[in-house]
């Protein structure tokens, strides 16, 4: 015989389960967002079949959305930055882009805006692409990041350094928006 307890959770069991107080569980019971049984002694039975149909749906729900990109571009042109970002923005509302013209302020958006892909320019004032590809390939906390290497001075030598450096491409200027879009799409998903 099935005992009654193998068919039911106690507000406790729920409270441990989904991670949050039998307080608010009981507000659920009372709003209908769970449905439950109330014993002779006054206490609330929560089918466990509905919890299941519950924690399923919100597994699926949670892996159904997709996390959002960020992308980081650095250019000392400031047209470039504006251009780029509005583009990435209004390709694909799964992309988060921010953008500097400020080689110092990109470090810092390294570590603060934390992108998945940073669009560097290679020849900049104050530090260059080089320099700061080196240092976010060179920092645990960064060096995931991939990197999009554009430039207006695509010589062979330019080109393999800042390879070695750690960026994972190199677009010559002027370049289409639509392939900087397409590297992005490509970079993402060898990243899953």
């Amino acid at each position: 015989m099935l005992n009654f307890n193998d068919k039911f959770y106690t507000t406790g069991q729920i409270a441990r389960i989904l991670n949050c107080s039998r307080v608010t569980v009981f507000h659920w019971i009372h709003s209908g967002k769970i449905s439950a049984i109330k014993t002779v002694g006054g206490h609330y039975r929560i089918p466990k079949d509905k919890i299941e149909k519950i924690l399923k749906s919100a597994s699926t729900a949670i892996k159904g959305k997709k996390r959002k990109t960020k992308i980081l571009v650095v250019d000392d042109d400031h047209h470039i930055v504006k251009t780029l970002v509005l583009f990435l923005q209004k390709i694909s509302p799964l992309y988060d882009v921010y953008g500097t013209t400020d080689s110092f302020d990109a470090g810092r958006l390294m570590v603060t805006f934390k992108p998945d892909i940073a669009i560097i320019d290679i020849v900049m004032p104050g530090m260059d692409g080089f320099e700061i590809v080196e240092k976010i390939k060179s920092d645990p906390l960064t060096k995931h990041t991939k990197i999009i290497a554009i430039t207006g001075y695509g010589t062979k030598e330019n080109i393999e350094k800042i390879k070695q450096k750690g960026a994972s491409i190199c677009v010559m200027k002027p370049f289409d928006y639509y392939e900087i879009a397409n590297i992005i799409k490509k970079l993402t998903s060898e990243a899953k």
